[in-house]
């Protein structure tokens, strides 16, 4: 019988006879209260006002006898009601298209043992709306190999989620030099170029990520051959998935490259990376003219000034002049932390003076406050704005 806890009032949309006679005796089994039932489809912009009218708190719609229109009623009612698709073949595109469309269940045998499970599973879901935080999806760059880009890119993840962002991940989309799953000693069974293939949902995003402290991490293929193929497109689908299921998105890139533009044209700001070294600066002002002719806004783009010393390189000032632009944080050499990140399989320890650095960018690129510090020399290294 139908779950007290949950006063279920289904609105029917079913021109297939048959399914129909099906999904109505499965609800009449259950107890479920005598709802609307609709032999047509209705016209476009109806079915939430007949939602609202008939106080409905479900709807199963026939996906079978207009797939097309029926796609359209998805998403318009999925807003107002939980949606369960109903279609007498079990087809994986199919569910796909539907759950992807908004659809919160599919049946394909709408039997009372069915129909209550998929209303189990409705009931354990449903939470009140909430308003959905603003995703920050960051690329990072390198001006030049070697520049530590992807050090900071995993370090900044997971500081990210130390500063109040309750949901990371972190993108490995260079797929020659695969860092970030070196650098966490991972051994994914998939990469970013499943995720690219695939039609995403929920179900198979979970079997794609790897959970690595405290954030969801998508590995380049481990085979440096097999690359992938972004393309605008699924750059969409990428980032439209991303955004509803994180808070944080860093992505790390091969640096200004053809392969790498539609994340640095898709993502919300871009941390260039540079040393202080001539050679270095050279090659990230290359970049910047580079990102600036294939239309990237560089009002997005923050230069990182990364291993900076006295003794390493131009001073701040310096960068700034041959740049056109001041660092927007200066991170502190620390070879001694990094090598021990890296024999650990760990991102860099907080308590290091380069994770207490990449903390207070990661607070300063999430809005937060920056966590006290002990060390007021520190001040001088970190978050300068331009």
């Amino acid at each position: 019988h139908m779950d007290a806890a949950v006063q279920w009032k289904p609105l029917l949309v079913c021109p297939d006879a048959a399914l129909s006679s099906r999904i109505r005796l499965a609800l009449s089994e259950l107890g479920a209260a005598a709802g609307c039932h609709l032999a047509e489809y209705p016209r476009m912009g109806a079915i939430a006002t007949l939602t609202r009218q008939q106080a409905a708190n479900v709807c199963f719609l026939d996906v079978a006898s207009n797939p097309e229109h029926a796609m359209l009623l998805i998403a318009e009612a999925a807003p107002a009601v939980p949606v369960v698709a109903l279609h007498p073949r079990h087809d994986g595109d199919l569910i796909l298209r539907c759950l992807r469309g908004g659809a919160s269940e599919f049946l394909s045998d709408p039997s009372a043992e069915q129909v209550a499970a998929a209303l189990e599973h409705l009931r354990r879901t449903r939470t009140p709306p909430q308003p959905r935080k603003p995703t920050s999806a960051i690329a990072v760059v390198p001006g030049k190999g070697g520049s530590g880009a992807s050090t900071l890119a995993v370090a900044l993840a997971v500081e990210l989620q130390r500063v109040g962002k309750s949901r990371v991940l972190l993108v490995d989309a260079d797929p020659l030099s695969a860092s970030v799953a070196f650098l966490l000693k991972l051994k994914p069974e998939f990469h970013l170029g499943d995720a690219i293939r695939d039609r995403l949902d929920a179900d198979l995003w979970n079997h794609i990520v790897t959970r690595s402290n405290g954030i969801d991490v998508v590995p380049a293929p481990e085979n440096p051959a097999a690359g992938f193929d972004l393309g605008r497109q699924a750059a969409v689908e990428l980032f439209g998935f991303w955004r509803e299921h994180y808070q944080a998105v860093v992505i790390d890139t091969a640096g200004a490259s053809p392969a790498a533009l539609d994340f640095l044209q898709f993502s919300d700001s871009t941390l260039l990376v540079s040393t202080g070294q001539v050679a270095a600066l050279y090659a990230a002002r290359r970049s910047l003219e580079w990102l600036e002719q294939k239309g990237v806004d560089l009002g997005r783009v923050r230069l990182i000034l990364n291993r900076h010393s006295a003794a390493n390189g131009l001073a701040r000032d310096e960068v700034a002049s041959a740049l056109g632009r001041k660092p927007f944080a200066v991170l502190p050499e620390d070879a001694g932390a990094v090598d021990e990140a890296v024999l650990s399989g760990k991102p860099v320890a907080s308590a290091s003076r380069l994770g207490r650095a990449v903390r207070l960018l990661a607070a300063d690129l999430a809005g937060k406050a920056a966590p006290p510090d002990k060390k007021k020399s520190l001040l001088s290294l970190v978050s300068l704005k331009l």
